[in-house]
C-alpha cells in the first residue's frame, strides 16, 4: 500500500510529564476505545516516557469527525498523526486492534529510515494466526451487541440506554470491521524488537497465536503472559511490564 506524504498531525496527543530525553510512547487503542484508555498507563510511567495517546477519527476527542472502517484510511491518518513523534527515540504500543496499527506504523517508518526503538503488541494474535473467535462485524445489531457485551470491557450501563447504543454501535462496528479484515501489508517484517503480551484469561488470544508474531519480526520477539483478561490496561502488572520494556532501551547517548 502506498501512503501519501504525511501532512500535519491530525490526531490528539495527551503527553504525560517526563524528562525530555526519554523516548516517546505512542499508544493506539482497542476497538471502540479512545485515547483515554491509556490514561492510567501514562500516569504510572512518570519520568519513564513521554506518553502520547493517539486518537482515531470518530473516537473520543475526535468524535465529531467521520468514522472510517477501512484499515488503509485510518493507517494514513495515524501516520500523519505520529510523524512529529518519530524524529527521536520512540516506542509504539497497541492494544488489540491498535496492535495491528502499531505493527504497521512501525514498518512504515522503518522503511523511511525512522524505525521505532521497539513495538509492544497487547492482546492480539499475530497477523497470520488462526482466528479464535468468529467475526462479529457482519452480525445483525442484536447479535452484534450481545457478542460485544460478552467480550467485556464495555460499561454495562451503555446497553441500558438506547441513545448510547445508537451512538456507540457504529463506532464498534467500524472498528471490528477494521480489526477483523486486517491482513499484513506488503513488505519486510519489522526489524526492531517486538514485545508481545496478553492476559492469561484473554479469550481472544492463544499461545500459538501470540507465537505467530515471531514470523513477523526480523529482530528479537519476546512473548509474555500477564495476569488479567483482554482489558488489562489499568492493571498494575501491565504497567510494570511496560515500565520494564522501557528500561531495556539504551539511555540517550549510550553506545553499544
Amino acid at each position: 500500500m502506498q501512503l501519501s506524504t504525511p501532512g500535519p498531525a491530525v490526531t490528539t496527543s495527551v503527553p504525560a510529564q517526563a524528562r525530555q530525553d526519554r523516548p516517546t510512547l505512542l499508544c493506539l487503542p482497542h476497538a471502540g476505545g479512545a485515547a483515554r484508555a491509556f490514561a492510567s498507563l501514562a500516569a504510572a510511567l512518570p519520568g519513564a516516557a513521554r506518553t502520547t495517546l493517539l486518537e482515531l477519527p470518530g473516537h473520543g476527542s475526535r468524535m465529531a469527525e467521520p468514522l472510517r472502517d477501512d484499515f488503509a484510511a485510518v493507517m494514513e491518518d495515524l501516520v500523519r498523526g505520529s510523524a512529529a513523534h518519530t524524529t527521536g527515540p520512540y516506542v509504539l504500543l497497541g492494544h488489540s486492534m491498535g496492535a495491528a496499527f502499531a505493527y504497521e506504523i512501525g514498518r512504515y517508518w522503518s522503511a523511511l529510515g525512522r524505525p521505532p526503538a521497539g513495538v509492544v503488541v497487547v492482546g492480539r494474535n499475530g497477523p497470520t494466526a488462526r482466528r479464535i473467535l468468529p467475526d462479529l462485524h457482519t452480525l445483525a445489531a442484536p447479535a452484534f451487541l450481545e457478542s460485544v457485551r460478552r467480550l467485556g470491557g464495555t460499561p454495562p450501563q451503555l446497553f441500558e440506554h438506547p441513545e448510547l447504543v445508537e451512538l456507540f454501535v457504529p463506532v464498534l462496528r467500524a472498528d471490528f470491521t477494521i480489526s477483523e479484515t486486517y491482513t499484513p501489508l506488503p513488505g519486510p517484517p519489522l526489524a526492531c524488537p517486538l514485545w508481545v503480551c496478553a492476559g492469561v484469561d484473554d479469550p481472544m488470544v492463544d499461545d500459538a497465536g501470540l507465537r505467530n508474531w515471531e514470523d513477523h519480526g526480523a529482530g528479537d520477539v519476546a512473548v509474555e503472559w500477564l495476569p488479567g483478561d483482554h482489558f488489562l490496561l489499568d492493571d498494575p502488572a501491565f504497567h510494570a511490564y511496560v515500565a520494564g520494556v522501557l528500561r531495556t532501551l539504551p539511555e540517550p547517548g549510550a553506545t553499544g
